[in-house]
């Protein structure tokens, strides 16, 4: 073969090689778009809430920057993915649909990536390894639930991390180009495994994946493989520290809900591991809310789970030489990246179930190569009439979660649907009960809220959230005693939660019991980090009880942390107002209607600070506005207040 024929075959051989490429990366795109198609109908979810549609920091600039240097802003410190949810807020604002498309396109990207890194390792079946795990229907509660953005978008960084670590380990620093470029790749791969945390902090374990890397291909950990990662490490201690801190003091993972021992930890790990693959193989039926399993130390039953881990391992140890160290490289991995989740640290939705379909999104790349590598390996043994085996059953499998994918998508339409489908698999979930109940409450539907979180109280006597929900509804329907009664049991359950108390302050308040009023709203202020909305409930108070200094001392340290808040404007106005203060009144008038040119109340208020300086003409033109933006004035009412005496104080009776 001459040398022009050789060139031509390596060049067809090259294009071949880049078709088949972009066919797969069309073919695992196509399949994550159609297989989560169902999806792009869903609305926002459970916490969608408080991690998108109320946070408050996702409006402005200033609040970004809140976001990322100071930590209890958000409720988990993942200052990344909420810099995803505030360009995403500002580029079509708070439509499902693309919050939607975001997730599932990076769910095709993190697919993509998984195959290319399993192409780096040189690890068979790669590309049907990829295209299982895009469609795999474990992972609809990670894509499908806006809020899991944090699996999708730490699993991309994750993968780039590992990307530009192994081009950095296999690069060859003969000459100084190739030592600038792998120095180039061992820098980029901290910066992407810093963005990995900064998405969620589960990452945390990608440096001990690099150590085990080195291990399943050398045989050994070198102390060079030890000192390369210990950048690595460095990272993760340190955010996954703070993480943890965040995670106690705003998540309020603590209490006797997490008060695990030592030997009920394992039970927990065992279990959730063999549930974890379970779930794997035979995904069905998949659920929201799990049942959170009885832990008991002194049923032996109960420790065949962990045993059985740890005998898997050590004969997976103890065979290595005959079947490779590849199996338990797998299943090291599995185990090692599910750690944060395996009941050893708290996390806050242990209180529902010690498990759930979104805890094992980067584990599933161990499970998901062991099951496609032991099956090729099988096929091999098979007579050759079956050498086509493997490629049958894979585009079965395929087929088939495509089909279980599309149709669990459906669950995640709205928290209706989702917390009734919860409800019907797992009909001990005082978790969804208490859940569909605020979806009915936030729907006007009262009387069905509280049938439901009648329910979840008879399975849980003790759930704070349902005691305290239903103190809510006893307050909107005037039923105040049960409604105190409830919202004092809900805080001597969870006296660390500061929003049962502020809606303890808010019944008290509209009961006229003052004194208790201020003394939960000191409590709220003087237990946390401060919060413009409990110095607004102060203020408000402080103002019925006629303390105008104070109240006045919390306005201004409002709009000190927040000065474009309406509220602290168009409050310390008031405040100024009673105080006969009028031109200062007038203008914090003026800067709330700056902020807010539709305020009703603001117009009137401003003309009443009008009236007491004596400037008629333009007091009439607040009113007349007000009245145009729909407040309640007549003529009558209008000559009345025009016709005071000037330095007579109106008091505004729906402001107080």
């Amino acid at each position: 073969m001459t040398t022009d024929e050789l060139k031509a075959g390596e060049s067809k051989t090259l294009a071949n090689s880049r078709r088949s490429i972009w066919i797969g990366l069309l073919v695992i795109t196509c399949l994550t778009v159609l297989s989560y198609s169902s999806v792009f109908t869903a609305d926002f979810i459970w916490d969608d809430d408080a991690h998108v549609l109320s946070l408050e920091q996702l409006a402005s600039f200033g609040g970004l920057l809140k976001i990322w240097f100071v930590p209890g802003t958000t409720i988990q410190f993942y200052p990344l993915v909420f810099t995803v949810f505030w360009g995403q807020i500002h580029l079509w604002g708070l439509d499902p649909f693309y919050f939607h498309l975001v997730n599932i396109v990076l769910h095709a990207g993190v697919s993509l990536l998984f195959w290319y890194c399993l192409t780096l390792l040189d690890i068979p079946r790669a590309f049907w390894a990829a295209c299982i795990f895009a469609v795999h229907p474990v992972h609809v509660e990670s894509v499908a639930w806006i809020t899991e953005l944090k699996n999708i978008l730490s699993a991309f960084f994750y993968l780039l991390a590992f990307i530009s670590y192994r081009r950095y380990s296999v690069s060859n620093c003969s000459d100084f180009g190739n030592r600038r470029m792998t120095g180039l790749y061992y820098v980029t791969s901290l910066i992407f495994f810093c963005f990995a945390l900064l998405s969620k902090t589960v990452t945390c374990t990608l440096p001990a994946v690099l150590l085990l890397l080195a291990w399943w291909e050398n045989g050994r950990i070198r102390r060079k493989d030890v000192l390369q990662v210990a950048p690595f490490f460095l990272l993760s201690v340190v955010l996954g520290l703070l993480t943890m801190k965040v995670e106690a003091d705003y998540l309020l993972a603590k209490g006797p809900e997490w008060a695990f021992t030592i030997t009920e930890r394992l039970l927990i790990a065992g279990r959730a591991t063999w549930f974890h693959i379970g779930k794997m193989l035979w995904p069905h039926p998949l659920v929201f809310n799990y049942p959170r399993w009885h832990l008991d130390a002194s049923q032996w039953g109960q420790y065949f789970f962990p045993i059985s881990v740890i005998v898997v391992l050590l004969l997976l140890w103890l065979y290595k030489g005959k079947i490779g160290r590849g199996p338990l490289a797998a299943c090291l991995f599995v185990i090692g990246t599910n750690f944060p989740v395996l009941g050893f640290l708290n996390v806050y939705s242990f209180r529902f179930s010690f498990v759930a379909d979104h805890y094992y999104y980067i584990a599933n790349f161990g499970v998901i190569t062991l099951f496609c590598v032991g099956f090729s390996q099988l096929n091999k043994k098979l007579p050759s009439t079956f050498v086509h085996a493997d490629k049958v059953i894979f585009s079965a499998i395929i087929i088939i979660c495509c089909l279980l994918t599309w149709q669990q998508g459906k669950v995640y339409q709205n928290n209706q649907t989702l917390f009734t489908d919860i409800i019907s698999r797992n009909p001990a979930s005082w978790f969804a009960y208490s859940n569909r109940a605020a979806y009915y409450s936030n729907a006007g539907e009262d009387d069905l809220a509280m049938a439901d979180l009648e329910s979840s109280l008879r399975i849980k006597p003790d759930e704070a959230d349902a005691l305290h929900h239903r103190g809510i509804i006893s307050l909107k329907r005037r039923e105040l005693d049960r409604a105190f009664t409830d919202f004092d049991r809900s805080i001597i359950i969870r006296p660390w939660r500061m929003d049962y108390y502020k809606n303890r302050a808010v019944a008290y308040k509209f009961a006229g019991r003052l004194d208790e009023a201020l003394a939960d709203a000191d409590h709220i202020v003087s237990k946390g980090p401060l919060d413009v909305q409990n110095l607004l409930l102060r203020a408000s108070i402080l103002e019925l009880k006629g303390d105008h200094a104070r109240a006045a001392l919390d306005l201004d340290l409002v709009v000190r942390l927040e000065p474009e808040n309406f509220q602290g404007h168009a409050n310390r106005g008031l405040v100024y107002y009673r105080q006969g203060r009028f031109m200062q009144a007038i203008s914090e008038f003026e800067e709330a209607l700056r902020l807010d040119q539709g305020s009703a109340e603001s117009y009137y208020n401003r003309g009443l600070a009008y009236v007491a300086k004596g400037s008629v003409g333009l007091a009439r033109g607040d009113l007349l506005k007000a009245r145009e933006l729909g407040y309640k004035l007549d003529d009558t009412e209008i000559s009345r207040i025009l016709s005071l005496h000037v330095g007579e104080k109106v008091l505004n009776n729906e402001r107080r």
